[in-house]
């Protein structure tokens, strides 16, 4: 696993997660199939982490929008190359920014998926950078199937993201809910798409049609087709890779 942090303009080697949220999502992405606390939905993703927000969750547009650059670039720091990201899963949200979105764009036309939460403000919309047409936003429900109040509404998938066990700081395992768990599980599905395809020797996918995969195949729990509650449905990774 390679890790940079871009926190507060900062450019530093080591990514240590000191709030356990990043830890919470990677796991749910890619922890090992070891027989020992969980099992990710990618356990043979490889994992290139970017740190963007601080000990307490907060930061920067800007850091926000060097991440997904460093990201797209990859430990080479040249797009376009075999070590550069395949999807980028982003567990995180806030206001709209010209910024964040030409990080977006930069990315997308480097074909690489973006993934993020839709957001837990219970808003009408998803969060930024959900809410940008070249990213798939993530919206929760749970083990009933049901999405709960906080979840922001028109997502273009729903995922699992109440009372989710996964990896925490200190070798420990913990609960934790919100869309930001959700959404790994639908960047993991994304990662094993590409991977598939790779190992059948076949093209990767554009962004745009790993989001329609991921769309026309998950499970429709609403209204016939699109609703505003749980978009197109719940992410189906099985039926996203066959």
């Amino acid at each position: 696993m390679n890790n940079r942090s871009r926190v507060n303009g900062t450019d530093l080697s080591k990514c240590d997660d000191r709030n356990g949220h990043g830890t919470h999502v990677a796991g749910i992405i890619a922890a090992r199939l070891n027989g020992f606390g969980v099992a990710g939905v990618a356990p043979k993703a490889v994992l290139y982490t970017v740190k963007v927000l601080s000990a307490g969750g907060n930061g920067y547009v800007s850091d926000v929008a060097k991440g997904i650059i460093e990201a797209t670039k990859g430990p080479d720091s040249k797009p376009g190359t075999d070590d550069d990201a395949d999807v980028i899963s982003m567990s995180l949200g806030g206001p709209d920014s010209q910024t964040l979105h030409n990080a977006v764009e930069y990315a997308y036309n480097y074909s690489v998926t973006l993934v993020a939460a839709a957001g837990n403000e219970g808003a009408s919309s998803p969060s930024c950078p959900a809410c940008y047409p070249e990213v798939i936003a993530v919206g929760a429900i749970d083990s009933s199937g049901n999405v709960p109040s906080w979840s922001n509404k028109n997502p273009t998938v729903v995922a699992p993201g109440v009372n989710i066990l996964s990896t925490y700081p200190g070798g420990k395992y913990a609960y934790m809910s919100g869309t930001s768990m959700a959404c790994p599980h639908v960047s993991a599905t994304a990662a094993l798409i590409q991977a598939l395809r790779l190992a059948a020797h076949l093209r990767k996918l554009t962004p745009s049609e790993v989001k329609g995969v991921i769309a026309s195949t998950a499970i429709d729990l609403g209204p016939q087709s699109y609703d505003s509650l749980y978009g197109y449905g719940i992410v189906n990774a099985l039926r996203s890779c066959f």
